[in-house]
């Protein structure tokens, strides 16, 4: 089940759920303008305005080396009003009170050796923001460890088969051949694994 099917069915239930850390109610106060047309360009996004929440949910996996990248993105548009953990990990509340725009982001290192951005936000100009950033997804061979390429393929399962179909794979394909040059470079690839993605 991918992590929008889980959201979905998340928001479906009782109002104690939590989004970020934020019940629906909290959510609902925080973004009351209603949201922009066109929708946002940026993949995997979520609209939660059936729920009553003027906002988009998405999520994004960056190298670590591009959180300072990412934060100027933030600085510069939004002011840091509110702060609360949730699972351990700080949930950060952004206003833009010229433009009435709120965003809240949670940062986490937990997951495939990179750091997940998980945002909710009804500013589609940040959205966009991060879109033409185009953060590099970090490649199989650094999110999994010693996993052999001859493994990776469209069959995969669990970990794998998720980080390959919300992150990698969207990302991956959307590059030229030259990026690939240049993502293959940056992470330093060996020819097993070229080869495997190249399949």
């Amino acid at each position: 089940m991918s992590i929008f099917q889980r959201l979905k069915r998340l928001m479906a239930r009782s109002p104690q759920e939590q989004i970020l850390g934020y019940a629906l109610p909290e959510l609902q106060a925080v973004f009351t303008a209603p949201l922009p047309h066109p929708a946002p360009t940026l993949p995997r996004i979520v609209s939660l305005a059936h729920t009553g929440v003027q906002a988009c949910y998405c999520a994004v996996l960056i190298d670590a080396q591009d959180l300072s990248s990412f934060q100027t993105l933030v600085e510069p548009h939004f002011t840091l009003t509110h702060e609360r953990s949730f699972n351990d990990l700080p949930v950060r509340q952004y206003e833009n009170a010229q433009h009435k725009q709120q965003l809240i982001c949670l940062v986490s290192t937990r997951e495939f050796n990179a750091v997940t951005l998980r945002l909710v936000t009804n500013s589609p100009e940040f959205l966009d923001a991060i879109h033409r950033q185009r953060f590099a997804v970090p490649p199989p061979w650094i999110a999994f460890e010693d996993y052999p390429p001859s493994w990776w393929g469209e069959s995969l399962q669990g970990a794998q088969g998720y980080y390959n179909d919300q992150y990698f794979l969207p990302f991956f394909s959307s590059l030229s051949e030259v990026e690939k040059q240049a993502y293959y470079a940056r992470y330093h690839a060996s020819e097993d694994w070229i080869a495997s993605l190249a399949c």
